[in-house]
């Protein structure tokens, strides 16, 4: 009986200050390493994110030098690649040619895909031809599949700071990445002349020229 009261006491013994204090560095320690791994991993994808419009930018001057056309506006392509379709030739990727675009890259082995690729962020790449007044020429555009936001203000500032150098990384109408208010989401991606960085919520879309 005596022996049971001993045990018991020294079950229920609580623990010391200096064992809870050790107990909140541990907890301490561990949260800022997750914290830390979070910020690192969402660094690297937005690193990724960087490398593949580039890679893609590189990808079209490839096939603009060996075919002399561009892919998706290729009147010749099907000259050279089986089941896939011509191009229009007006030097232009329209939208009737956007998976063209993806298609004609993809077969001829420049990159490993036949169609619109996604990111480490999720979402879509997508080649567009003008897609607003202000900016002629063609893009690469992210956003979801649905063209809704994809990227919240601080990952496209981000994204912009990777790209762009100067005051055309803090303006996010000037630079090679244009950062834009998803559809349906106006003034909570872009505020004026910068990023609503307030805004917390994935309300951006982003273009990449090329």
């Amino acid at each position: 009986m005596i022996l049971h009261k001993k045990l018991l006491k020294t079950t229920l013994k609580a623990f010391s200050l200096i064992e809870m204090s050790i107990v909140l560095v541990v907890i301490g320690i561990i949260a800022g390493a997750v914290f830390k791994g979070q910020e690192l991993l969402e660094s690297a994808k937005l690193r990724s994110v960087t490398q593949d419009f580039q890679h893609y930018a590189l990808s079209v001057s490839v096939y603009q030098e060996t075919y002399q056309a561009l892919p998706g506006d290729d009147p010749k392509a099907t000259s050279y690649f089986a089941n896939t379709q011509d191009g229009d030739g007006n030097g232009q990727i329209g939208e009737a040619e956007a998976d063209l675009f993806w298609q004609h890259l993809g077969k001829s082995l420049i990159i490993n895909t036949d169609k619109a690729p996604s990111s480490k962020l999720g979402g879509r790449y997508k080649v567009v031809f003008q897609p607003s007044a202000d900016m002629s020429g063609h893009w690469f555009m992210l956003s979801k599949e649905d063209d809704s936001g994809l990227l919240t203000p601080k990952q496209a500032q981000s994204l912009k700071n990777k790209i762009d150098q100067g005051n055309n990384s803090t303006n996010p109408s000037q630079g090679q990445l244009i950062v834009k208010d998803a559809k349906n989401s106006p003034g909570r991606c872009i505020s004026g002349d910068h990023l609503n960085l307030a805004t917390t919520t994935a309300d951006c879309i982003v273009y990449y020229k090329f």
